[in-house]
C-alpha cells in the first residue's frame, strides 16, 4: 500500500466520525524515544523514518514537523507522497499549534490516539486550540496496518549489582523517602528506562534499548509491576516477587490507579504519562507533577556505575581501533562502501562476550552524507568509501558494564581548505568543554555557549545539542541534563554527558567528534565548589585535517596529551597492524 493510499484511507475514516484534523505523533505508551517497531505509526503512515517528528493529516493536507537534523532526510523521504515538510525553528514555517489555529474551524474536531500522547502535550494542545474539540480515543493506524508488527516476547534479565550499584530495596527505598518529604502516597513510573533501573531488570522489547516495557506503582508500601508476564522467566518472577513487587498483567495499570482512593496523592511525570493512563485515576485523588524521582536519581551514576563505565569504553575502543584500522587499508580498495562499514563495526563489537547489542544506529556518513546528522546507509543508496574526503563515524554499543556514543570524523585522503578549517573550529569546541572549569550546578545552556564560542567567532554554528545524557545499559540518550541552548538543569557531581559538536555543510561535508564524559569535583575554595569534565573515552582523535596555527598552546598540549593517554590504555590489548594503527594515530602534534 502506497503512503498515499494510506492518507486515503485514514480521512474515510476520519469523515465517519467528522474528524477535521488527525496527529500521529512519534511515540509509544510510554512516551519512549526509540519505539518497538509496533509503535512506528508516523513512520507507516508518512514514510519519513527519522527518530523525531509528529504528523498531521487533515482532509486537506498531509504535513510532518522535524527538526534541523532530519530536514534533508526528510525532504528525500516525503518527497514520494503527498506528505510537505514542516521544518521546526525555520522562519516561515508555523509551528503544528499555530497550523491548527489556522487551518481548523472554530469547533472543529482535532483527534489522536490517546494510548500515545504525553498529558504534557495534551495540555500544550487544550491550551492553544480555543473552542476546537479534542478527540482523544481513536486509533485510526490500528484500523488501517494490516501487516502490524507484533510486539516482542523476549525474556527479562535481571542487572547484577557489581554492575548497577545499588540494588532494587535501596534504589525503591530513596524513592520513597523522597516520596515521605513530598506528602506523595502513590508515585507512578511510565517510563520503561526509569522502571527497568528501579527494579534491576533489562529486555529486549525495544532496538538499541535494553529496557522493558511495563508500568510501576510504588505505594507507601506496595510496589505493582505491570507486565506481560510472559516475559518472566520463573527466576526473575521470584527475584521480584521476594523483593515485594506484586505482578499484574500490562493492561491492569488503569484498573490498578482508577482503585486508588479518593484524598490519596499521586506523583507523576507529564512527559512520560499518556492521557488514558492520566483519565483513568481516580478524580478525587490529588494529583502532584514533575519529572520522575528515578530520573534525578539514574542521571547521577554510582561509583560503582562510572568505573563499569569505563570499563565498556576500554572494550568500545580496542573495537573502533581495529575498525579504524581495517577502514582505512579496505577505503584504498574502493571495495567498501557506508552500509558494509557499519555492519563490519556492529560484528567487531560482538566479538566480545559481554556485548549485548548496539545502542543506536550506526551513522556513517561519507563527504557529503555526513552532513545529514543522522544518516543511516541503505542497501540502495550506500556510497562507496574510497581513499578522499572525510568519513563520520556515530557509534555506540551496550555491554553488560556499561554504555557507549563515541563519533570521530576521519580524513581517509586529501581533504580540502575548508574542511581542515571546519574540523578544527569543532575540535576547538570539543577541547573547551575538557578545558572548562565550572561552578557546581552550572546549566547546560551556560556549558552550550562556552563550547560553540570557538565556532561563533567564525560565524558558524550547529543546531543539535552539544551534549546529551547517557544511560547505564538503558537509553543512550537519557535526560533530564542536556548541554544545549534550552536546558535549564544543572550539572552536578557523577552525572554524565556526551560533548559532540559538530559542523555541516549541505552537499560538502560533516564533522561531529564525541566523547562522553563525567563531572568530577576538580577544587574547592572561598568561591564555592568547582567541578571539570573527566572523559570516559579514549579513542584516538584524528590530527591529520586539523589546522594547527588555528589552535592554541593550550589546545595542543590537550590533544597530545588525551592522544598519549589513550595509547597507554588500548596498546596493551592490541598487536600487530591494529597496534601500529593505534601508534600512528596518537602520533604528537
Amino acid at each position: 500500500m502506497s503512503i498515499d493510499e494510506r492518507i486515503r484511507q485514514l480521512r474515510e475514516l476520519m469523515r465517519e466520525r467528522k474528524i477535521d484534523a488527525y496527529i500521529i505523533p512519534t511515540s509509544d505508551p510510554h512516551q519512549s524515544e526509540y519505539l518497538a517497531d509496533y509503535y512506528k505509526t508516523r513512520e507507516f503512515i508518512s514514510g519519513f523514518t527519522g527518530s523525531a517528528g509528529t504528523a498531521l493529516v487533515t482532509l486537506n493536507e498531509a504535513l510532518v514537523w522535524t527538526d534541523s537534523r532530519y530536514f534533508i532526510q526528510a525532504s528525500k523521504e516525503l518527497a514520494r507522497s503527498e506528505f510537505k515538510l514542516m521544518k521546526m525553528g525555520v522562519e516561515g514555517y508555523p509551528s503544528l499549534l499555530e497550523y491548527l489555529d489556522e487551518n481548523i474551524s472554530e469547533f472543529g474536531k482535532i483527534a489522536f490516539d490517546g494510548n500515545t500522547y504525553s498529558v504534557k502535550a495534551y495540555k500544550q494542545l487544550s491550551d492553544n486550540i480555543g473552542s476546537r474539540i479534542l478527540i482523544t480515543d481513536v486509533d485510526y493506524i490500528s484500523d488501517i496496518w494490516k501487516t502490524r508488527p507484533a510486539l516482542g516476547k523476549d525474556p527479562v534479565w535481571i542487572m547484577d549489582e557489581e554492575y548497577a550499584g545499588y540494588s532494587l530495596k535501596e534504589k525503591i527505598g530513596k524513592v520513597r523517602d523522597i516520596m515521605e518529604q513530598k506528602s506523595f502516597d502513590y508515585s507512578f513510573v511510565g517510563s520503561p528506562e526509569d522502571i527497568s533501573y528501579l527494579l534491576n531488570i533489562r529486555g529486549k522489547d525495544v532496538d538499541y534499548n535494553p529496557v522493558v516495557l511495563s508500568y510501576l506503582l510504588i505505594g507507601k508500601d506496595t510496589l505493582d509491576l505491570c507486565i506481560d508476564e510472559d516475559k518472566l522467566k520463573a527466576s526473575v518472577r521470584e527475584y521480584l516477587e521476594n523483593n515485594g513487587i506484586k505482578i499484574h498483567p500490562y493492561e491492569a495499570i488503569f484498573r490498578l490507579l482508577s482503585k486508588i482512593p479518593g484524598k490519596n496523592r499521586i506523583y507523576l511525570d507529564p512527559e512520560r504519562t499518556n492521557v488514558r493512563i492520566y483519565d483513568s485515576i481516580n478524580s478525587n485523588v490529588k494529583i502532584s507533577q514533575g519529572i520522575n524521582i528515578s530520573t534525578w536519581m539514574k542521571a547521577v551514576k554510582s561509583d560503582v556505575e562510572i568505573e563499569n563505565i569505563k570499563k565498556a569504553y576500554l572494550k568500545d575502543g580496542l573495537a573502533l581501533v581495529k575498525f579504524f584500522s581495517w577502514l582505512e587499508v579496505g577505503a584504498k580498495t574502493g571495495s567498501l562502501n557506508e552500509l558494509l562499514a557499519s555492519k563490519k563495526l556492529h560484528d567487531i563489537r560482538k566479538e566480545d562476550e559481554d556485548f549485548i547489542e548496539d545502542s543506536f544506529e550506526t551513522i556513517a556518513g561519507y563527504k557529503e552524507n555526513a552532513a545529514i546528522v543522522h544518516y543511516a546507509p541503505s542497501a540502495s543508496g550506500s556510497k562507496t568509501i574510497r581513499d578522499e574526503g572525510m568519513i563520520l563515524i556515530d557509534s555506540g554499543a551496550h555491554y553488560k558494564m556499561g554504555t557507549t556514543d563515541i563519533t570521530r570524523t576521519l580524513a581517509l585522503g586529501k581533504v580540502n581548505e575548508n574542511e581542515k578549517i571546519d574540523y578544527t573550529l569543532v575540535l576547538k569546541s570539543f577541547i573547551t568543554l575538557f578545558l572548562a572549569r565550572f561552578k557546581d550546578k552550572t546549566n547546560g545552556q551556560r556549558l552550550d555557549a562556552l563550547a560553540k564560542y570557538p565556532l561563533w567567532q567564525k560565524g558558524k554554528d550547529f543546531f543539535h545539542g552539544t551534549g546529551h545524557g547517557v544511560g547505564f545499559v538503558l537509553t543512550v540518550h537519557e535526560g533530564p541534563q542536556r548541554i544545549s541552548e534550552r536546558d535549564d538543569n544543572e550539572f552536578v557531581e557523577n552525572m554524565t554527558t556526551s560533548i559532540e559538536p559538530g559542523l555541516y555543510i549541505e552537499g560538502s561535508h560533516g564533522i561531529r567528534i564525541e566523547n562522553e564524559a563525567y563531572v568530577k569535583r576538580d577544587f574547592e575554595n572561598e568561591f564555592g565548589k568547582f567541578n571539570k569534565f573527566e572523559s570516559l573515552t579514549y579513542l584516538p582523535i584524528d590530527t591529520r585535517p586539523i589546522k594547527i596555527e588555528m589552535l592554541s598552546r593550550e589546545e595542543i598540549d590537550w590533544l597530545n596529551a588525551y592522544n598519549k593517554k589513550t595509547y597507554e590504555k588500548l596498546a596493551p590489548y592490541l598487536e600487530g597492524a591494529d597496534l601500529e594503527y593505534l601508534k600512528g594515530s596518537c602520533k604528537e602534534i
